[in-house]
């Protein structure tokens, strides 16, 4: 920085900015395009450029020669969010870097620069014209953190046009600054996914200009809110308390880079923060599906129909940067499918958070079952739908869960993906469920896995679902409605897209692919009606695909009580000859003998004790 102030002492401001250019562009080489530009990338930035913006599953629009910032084009609150983050600016980050094209620059820097000028911090409170209740949104905790780190992103490619003049260098850095003081002196302060984006936003910029005198304080500052606020939203077992995966990762990567950011200043980083940042990365090992996506519970996405090479799955990359940053190998060959690296142990159980895995073997073969029954969570990205579940085998999904599909443009359809009953769980008279869960039992044998659970999920009525992976080949799945029930219980199944035979005399139902199919079974004589209807799987954002739910509602007297049996099967070879018999064993809360054609096991629970042992059928 010497040639900076002596530029200064001789020539002023000018001469300094000029300087303080050439410093940067020295300290940061513009670096190589090794990942070539995209199609998409390049027509995006081209749109950019002509001020035509696009968001998610929306068409685009065009924001003409004077941009409103604030405008709501497609009726989406997520969409206004996102100009704010400048998710604009990466298609012209990358298109720059690819081209050199000084138009891109030039409009990084326009854009940047007209924002600037129509949103003073000293404005910071306006009220959004559309979304009345949404104050201060364009200063907002989320929105300063994830707009900081773009910035930061995009300045040491940037740097280097043409475009990106001393004069604009000042405004940068003096919005720069701004973004410093407004999370410095008024942060969320509120135990939130937000919190942890935000204090991400504050380390790169400390980061990426170390010259600002405060930002070793910043620094500092950071890394006591961030520890304070991780420690607070992620469970003991490692996970983050809205229990929706994509926020999880969200706020493990930036747990992550935090960390990695400030590790140069010489700042030591807390014991307990780095352990909980490994346990979350352990979370994230066990819960990924045979195809690397996320479970897809509460407000959580995933790749669909699933990508058919490992690299483009959906945590492959999250996986393989994690063996780097915990320097352990089990998480990169959880991404490559190393058979030989990775543990025996395949089943995993989270208590504190609620969620549980089962699987027989990693690898697209397995089988795969992710329970879900949680106490309440920090915010509203959980769903009332304690003890759902989904399941996958020989390479397919089978059961799903019903996404979430949408947060602002559709209220009515996002509270249809938020009822209790279009997930994999158990209602009375379809009303929606409380979040009361808590873990009764588990067990992983060599032989099987077990789980039992439950959840208060209305008043005087809880929900206790026991589930026997037997053999690691099919599941029994025994549910209770305990307490005092007044009305109709019925248990719920969402099938995945595609053909279903649903059998309502013999109370069973198949898929009907073609290459592997499941067989759901219950007893035909059991006091039980079988229904179906129309349902819909939202996997990702404004996406959604229709398909089928079928339900069995108890008509018997006395407690409430459902015997299910999944059984996985390869092509349209139906099992037959299944069956089920309740058992009067001493000790045992519940017991029953289960049948296949060339097997019969005895499943049961025992207190905290979950059993299955071959029988002698």
């Amino acid at each position: 920085m010497r040639p900076v102030a002596t530029a200064l002492a001789d020539g002023g401001d000018e001469a300094a900015l000029s300087a303080l250019l050439d410093y940067y562009r020295e300290k940061y080489p513009l670096p190589e395009d090794k990942s070539g530009l995209k199609e998409s990338t390049k027509q995006e930035a081209e749109d950019v450029v002509n001020h035509i913006f696009q968001w998610g599953p929306y068409e685009k629009a065009d924001y003409g020669e004077e941009i409103d910032w604030a405008w709501d084009p497609r009726g989406d609150i997520e969409w206004v969010a996102a100009v704010y983050r400048f998710h604009w600016a990466d298609a012209l980050v990358s298109a720059y870097l690819a081209t050199r094209d000084e138009k891109y620059a030039l409009a990084f820097v326009e854009l940047t620069a007209d924002w600037i000028a129509k949103h003073p911090l000293e404005e910071r409170n306006v009220t959004h014209p559309v979304y009345t209740n949404w104050k201060g949104y364009p200063w907002l905790d989320i929105q300063t953190g994830i707009r900081a780190s773009r910035l930061c992103m995009a300045f040491p490619v940037m740097v280097h046009a043409e475009a990106f003049t001393p004069e604009f260098l000042d405004v940068f850095l003096a919005s720069m600054y701004d973004h410093q003081k407004k999370t410095e002196l008024e942060p969320m302060g509120k135990v939130h996914n937000k919190a942890i984006f935000e204090q991400r936003g504050f380390v790169n910029i400390a980061s990426t200009f170390p010259e600002f005198k405060e930002s070793r304080g910043w620094m500092e500052l950071a890394l006591g809110r961030a520890r304070e606020n991780l420690l607070a939203q992620t469970t003991a077992d490692g996970v983050q308390r809205e229990w929706s995966g994509g926020y999880h990762r969200g706020v493990m990567r930036d747990a992550v880079e935090i960390m990695e950011k400030i590790e140069p200043f010489g700042i030591p980083i807390p014991e307990d923060y780095r352990e909980r940042v490994r346990l979350m990365h352990e979370y994230l090992f066990a819960m990924a599906t045979p195809v690397l996506g996320f479970a897809m519970f509460g407000d959580t996405s995933r790749t669909y129909p699933t990508p058919n090479r490992r690299g483009s799955m959906d945590l492959y990359s999250t996986l393989i940067n994690a063996s780097e940053t915990l320097d352990d190998p089990k998480y990169a060959a959880r991404a490559t499918l190393d058979r030989d690296t990775l543990p025996e142990q395949t089943s995993y159980a989270f208590p504190e958070a609620g969620m549980y895995f089962l699987r027989n073997q990693w690898g697209p073969e397995q089988t795969y079952f992710a329970l879900h029954c949680s106490p309440p969570a920090i915010s509203g990205h959980d769903q009332p739908d304690n003890g759902t579940f989904e399941f996958y085998a020989n390479g397919r999904w089978f059961i799903t869960d019903s996404g979430y599909y949408t947060y602002g443009h559709d209220p009515e359809a996002r509270a249809w993906h938020r009822q209790t009953h279009v997930h994999n769980t158990l209602t009375v008279d379809g009303m929606d469920t409380a979040v009361e869960g808590r873990l009764v039992a588990w067990a992983d044998e060599p032989e099987f896995d077990a789980v039992c659970v439950e959840n208060g999920s209305y008043e005087g009525v809880t929900h206790r679902r026991t589930v026997w992976f037997v053999d690691h080949r099919f599941l029994v799945l025994y549910d209770e409605a305990l307490g005092d029930v007044d009305g109709t219980v019925e248990v719920h199944y969402q099938l995945a897209p595609g053909d279903v035979e649903v059998d309502r005399a013999r109370k069973r139902v198949r898929t009907q692919f073609d290459d592997a199919n499941l067989l759901i079974w219950m007893d035909e004589n059991a006091p039980v009606t079988l229904d179906s209807s129309d349902g819909w799987m939202g996997w990702s954002y404004g996406k959604r695909e229709p398909r089928s739910s079928v339900r069995y509602a108890f008509n018997g007297e006395g407690p409430a009580r459902f015997v299910t049996m999944l059984v996985p099967f390869v092509g349209d070879d139906v099992p037959e000859g299944l069956s089920v018999r309740e058992l009067d064993i001493a000790g045992a809360d519940s017991a029953f003998e289960v049948s296949l054609p060339d097997a019969t096991w005895q499943v049961g629970r025992s207190g905290a004790s979950l059993w299955c042992r071959l029988g002698h059928g």
